[in-house]
C-alpha cells in the first residue's frame, strides 16, 4: 500500500468512527422518542444503521491488515475499537474465524460463515451464522454496557432498544445478506444444492459503485474481495471495474 493509500485508509476508518460516535450520541442522549419528529427518529435510525455496518466493514479491513499496513498495532487497535463499538465482539476471535472462512470457503463445518450443510434457507443460515460468532463473554459485556448506559448515564431503555438492538440487528442482516448469503449461496440443480462453494464460485453484484457502496460498502463485490483480500473496501470498486473490462 502506498503512503497515500495508507493515509486514506486511516482517514476513512477515522471518519466512520467519528460519524458513528456523533450519530450514536444523538440517538441515545438527545432524542426523546415520545416528542421527536418522525424525520429525526427514522433518519437517525437509517444513518446509524449504515454507520454500524461501516464499523463492521472497518473491523473487517483491520482483520485483513488494510486499515494500516505500516502500523500493525494501530491497525489492530482500530479493529478492536470498531468491533467493541459494534457489539463487543472479540477482535482476536473474529480474526481467527474470518481467516478460517477464507481458507475453507464454502466447506460445511469448516467455514464458519457457511450454512450447516442441511439447509440453505435464509433464516436458518442466518441463525447458524450468528450463533457461531456470539459468545458468553460477549453477552456479559453487552449486559454490563447496557446497565452502565441505563443506570449511570441515564439513557432511556427504549432508545437503547431502537438504536442499539434494532440498529445492530438490521446491520447484521445487511452484512449477512450482501456479504455471505448472496455471494456464497449454492446453486440449486434438480432440487439439490451444491455441497461446497469454493471462493472461485463466489458471486459479485453487477451494480455501479454508488449502489454497491449504499448496499454494503462494496461488500457485495465479493468475488473481488476473495480474489484480492489485501484490497481495502474503498478500492474494491476499481478492481470490479478492472475485472469487468478484462472480460468484456
Amino acid at each position: 500500500m502506498s503512503k497515500k493509500s495508507e493515509l486514506k485508509g486511516l482517514k476513512v476508518a477515522g471518519s466512520i468512527i467519528v460519524l458513528f460516535v456523533l450519530v450514536w450520541y444523538h440517538a441515545l442522549f438527545q432524542i426523546d422518542l415520545r416528542k421527536a419528529t418522525w424525520f429525526d427518529i427514522v433518519g437517525t435510525f437509517c444513518c446509524l444503521e449504515f454507520l454500524y455496518t461501516g464499523l463492521f466493514i472497518t473491523s473487517h479491513d483491520a482483520m485483513h491488515g488494510t486499515v494500516s499496513t505500516r502500523y500493525h498495532r494501530l491497525n489492530n487497535v482500530i479493529g478492536y475499537i470498531c468491533f467493541s463499538a459494534y457489539a463487543w465482539f472479540d477482535f482476536r476471535f473474529m480474526h481467527e474465524q474470518h481467516w478460517r472462512h477464507h481458507k475453507n470457503t464454502g466447506v460445511p463445518n469448516e467455514d464458519p460463515d457457511f450454512h450447516n450443510g442441511r439447509s440453505i434457507g435464509f433464516f436458518s443460515w442466518y441463525l447458524n451464522f450468528m450463533l457461531k460468532y456470539m459468545s458468553v463473554r460477549q453477552i456479559i459485556k453487552l449486559i454490563i454496557w447496557v446497565e452502565i448506559l441505563k443506570s449511570v448515564l441515564s439513557v432511556p431503555i427504549e432508545n437503547m432498544v431502537v438504536y442499539m438492538l434494532l440498529c445492530g440487528l438490521c446491520s447484521s442482516v445487511r452484512l449477512f445478506y450482501f456479504g455471505t448469503y448472496v455471494p456464497h449461496k449454492p446453486t440449486v440443480i434438480n432440487g439439490k444444492f451444491e455441497q461446497t462453494m469454493p471462493w472461485e464460485k463466489s458471486k459479485s453484484a453487477n451494480v455501479n459503485r454508488w449502489i454497491s457502496f449504499l448496499c454494503c460498502y462494496h461488500f457485495d463485490y465479493h468475488w473481488e474481495h476473495h480474489r484480492w483480500p489485501a484490497v481495502p473496501w474503498w478500492e474494491l470498486w476499481e478492481y470490479k471495474e478492472m475485472r469487468m473490462k478484462s472480460v468484456s
